[in-house]
């Protein structure tokens, strides 16, 4: 049985992800800070099938023995970096603390663990590194500059990694959702009060009003699946409603200013 890391198995996409994993035949090592969350869903899977791992994304001295450990009970061939998290707030209002652990979360640690699973699957001459990134990797919206900022990085590098493992068996993807139902947005929300004398109050309201309106975590858990499962996983899987892919076609082809001013319009007005 083939092994898969999932990071931010606790919840959303993540939960979804490890019952689809597990499902399609691996066994699904769930990492997450919340130990009793992880071991609830235990309850829903075969034994055998599922093992929580306690993992903080922040703490990168404890990747190498969590990687260690899970090595120890058989090949690794694929990780799910999917752990992460949306600080709002405009430029000019979020903070450099936040913005900091904003690329703490969802970016190098990201990078620290894959660092870590990386030469045992060289060594084996296969494996998949699926990252959830975001279409925000993609195209950077206005209220959440810090985070596209986080995704926009784990595009570039993506790339270069791809590359870098041509000659391998190695794989790498990237899940790019739009709108997706999760508590991404719930915890989102609990930091917006240190944002109500902002000139973007109304739009910050807005925004998360808008938020919720997004499709099933399953839908990108099926990617996922695909892009472990896969001979030839996709370099990115666009998850979204029509309009969101349209946005993304469009992009390339409509002037910078015209995109930029009608985006602000639409999202801040």
């Amino acid at each position: 049985m083939k092994s898969v890391i999932v990071t931010g198995a606790s919840s959303g996409i993540g939960r979804a992800s490890t019952i689809r994993l597990v499902q399609a035949g691996y066994r699904v090592f769930g990492l997450a800070r919340s130990y009793n969350r992880l071991s609830e869903l235990s309850q829903e899977l075969p034994a055998g099938s599922y093992v929580p791992v306690e993992f903080d994304v922040t703490k990168p001295e404890t990747f190498g023995p969590i990687v260690d450990r899970i090595a120890g009970k058989g090949q690794i061939f694929g990780l799910v970096n999917n752990a992460g998290y949306v600080e709002p707030g405009a430029i000019e209002d979020i903070t450099m603390a936040s913005l900091r652990i904003q690329f703490e979360t969802n970016f190098f640690g990201l990078i620290g663990l894959t660092k870590q699973v990386l030469p045992l699957m060289i060594q084996k001459n296969e494996g998949r590194i699926v990252s959830v990134s975001s279409m925000a990797g993609l195209v950077s919206l206005p209220l959440i500059g810090a985070y596209c900022a986080t995704k926009h990085a784990l595009e570039a590098v993506a790339d270069a990694l791809r590359m870098e493992l041509w000659n391998t068996g190695v794989r790498v993807a990237n899940i790019n959702p739009g709108v997706i139902e999760t508590n991404i947005h719930a915890v989102t929300n609990s930091k917006l009060d240190r944002l109500k004398n902002s000139r973007f109050e109304k739009a910050y309201k807005k925004y998360l009003r808008d938020a919720h309106k997004g499709l099933p975590a399953s839908i990108v858990a099926d990617a996922i699946v695909d892009a472990i499962s896969s001979p030839n996983p996709r370099p990115r899987y666009i998850i979204g409603s029509g309009r969101e892919k349209t946005g993304i076609r469009l992009r390339h082809y409509i002037p910078d200013t015209l995109f930029y001013s009608q985006a602000a319009k639409r999202i801040l007005a």
